[in-house]
């Protein structure tokens, strides 16, 4: 049996301690839709068309600069960066530019997820390809479409919007930004994380969300701002995590959506609450935190210190407290694998498990002896568990752990709309 475990080269394989292992046909033609299924194998069947020729690409342009190039380009685009980033738009008070900017990343982030999650379809192997990465959890994800490419591009075309068509910016900059979106975007190819029909179905996500929301965002921003606002976010986010469809394998996307709307819904209920006191604005403008040239660069320091100190103290203060209530409110969500997932016949190579070498390592795991253990422990779902969705990832999103991400992340929003401006009020550090 040839192995499929898949490795980060980067990684020492002596210490490497997760595995994801995917399923084969059988298991998806058992449990997925007929839709799910055509969709799923054309784009298989597309990305071992190119595998070929993304191990040549390396093969003949692969050195150790071009490497830390585009692992560096690549921690430009992935999530942490943006949840760093985003938080100083509003410090520097650019109101409905920045809730706009953060929308059209957090969501990309969810529909390219949701499209992951849905056609399940895996990233180029290894070997052939070399995978090259500082973040071994993205070889832990489905491949189509790369999420990396939809916020990139999503991102970059909103600003080139705004850049071009609303301040007069000389189109050097956008110009730039797409350079740096370039090298994103060809860095996953090259890192062998995507195929080509990844980063184009990435591109096409992004820039139809980005032309979605300079269409309509001023008139969505006014709803959101309106005295019904909060009902109105607080429903669309829910409706849009129960869509999230569960994947056989146990990819961690959806947890990235859940994360990344959370974050939207708070920061609409910050702004909501931020434009209701007005003692906070600043030459009448209550859309936007507090903020124009007068202050100074020690100030604009401070509340760049002021914001990401927040967040940091919130998400450690409100794990432990949300996933404790979460485990009191929702007991039904703490187990951690429902009866409904067990089913009688098995498939050797489905599952999802850490540590399952025992540190052994890659290359002494004996897959015949993993093999044993996936059929052990990872049924085929059973027919109710298939009718339901309750199976591969539901668990996961079911869990306490997860369903405590939403007021978390939602309190990073808050904190960026509501509880920073208030903090910069009383501290002296917003414009006289």
């Amino acid at each position: 049996m040839t192995s499929r475990f898949q490795l980060d080269e980067d990684i020492d394989a002596a210490v490497k301690s997760t595995l994801f292992v995917k399923a084969p046909e059988s298991a998806y033609q058992a449990v997925y839709s007929p839709a799910r299924q055509l969709l799923r194998r054309m784009v298989v069947e597309e990305v071992e068309r190119e595998m070929p020729h993304l191990a040549a690409i390396q093969n003949k342009y692969r050195t150790p600069a071009l490497d830390r190039l585009f692992v560096f380009t690549g921690m430009l685009g992935n999530h942490t960066f943006f949840l760093l980033a985003l938080p100083f738009l509003h410090v520097f008070g650019l109101g409905l530019f920045a809730r706009g900017l953060t929308f059209v990343v957090l969501w990309s982030v969810y529909l390219s997820g949701a499209a992951k999650d849905y056609i399940s379809a895996p990233r180029p192997t290894s070997p052939p390809v070399a995978q090259i990465t500082q973040s071994p959890a993205h070889t832990l994800e489905y491949g189509f479409p790369s999420s990396h490419t939809a916020y990139v591009v999503a991102s970059i075309a909103y600003c080139s919007y705004f850049m071009l068509g609303v301040w007069d910016t000389h189109f050097v900059w956008p110009c730039a930004l797409w350079t740096v979106g370039f090298l994103v975007v060809i860095g996953r190819i090259y890192c062998g994380l995507h195929s080509f029909i990844d980063v184009a179905g990435g591109a096409a996500i992004g820039l139809a969300e980005a032309l979605a929301f300079i269409v309509f965002y001023e008139r969505i921003d006014a709803l959101l701002l309106s005295t019904a606002g909060p009902l109105y976010i607080s429903t669309f986010v829910y409706t849009a995590l129960i869509a999230i469809p569960p994947s056989l394998d146990q990819c961690p996307c959806c947890i990235d959506s859940v994360c990344a709307t959370s974050v939207t819904l708070g920061l609409a209920i910050g702004a909501w609450i931020y434009a209701r006191l007005p003692f906070l604005w600043h030459n009448g403008q209550c859309d936007r935190i507090a903020w124009d040239s007068s202050l100074t660069l020690v100030q604009n320091l401070l509340r760049c210190l002021i914001v990401i100190a927040l967040i940091v103290a919130w998400k450690l203060a409100s794990k432990p407290v949300m996933t404790h209530l979460a485990k009191q409110l929702v007991p039904v969500f703490a187990i951690a694998t429902t009866p409904c997932c067990e089913g009688s016949d098995t498939a050797s190579e489905v599952g999802y498990t850490k540590a399952a070498q025992d540190g052994r390592g890659f290359k002494d795991c004996d897959s015949a002896e993993v093999a044993a253990y996936i059929e052990k422990n990872y049924p085929i779902p059973a027919a109710e568990c298939i009718k339901t969705g309750h199976y591969g990832t539901y668990a996961t999103m079911a869990s306490p752990e997860n369903i405590a991400r939403v007021p978390i992340y939602a309190g990073i929003g808050v904190i960026a709309g509501t509880v920073a401006p208030t903090a910069y009020y009383y501290l002296g550090l917003s414009p006289l």
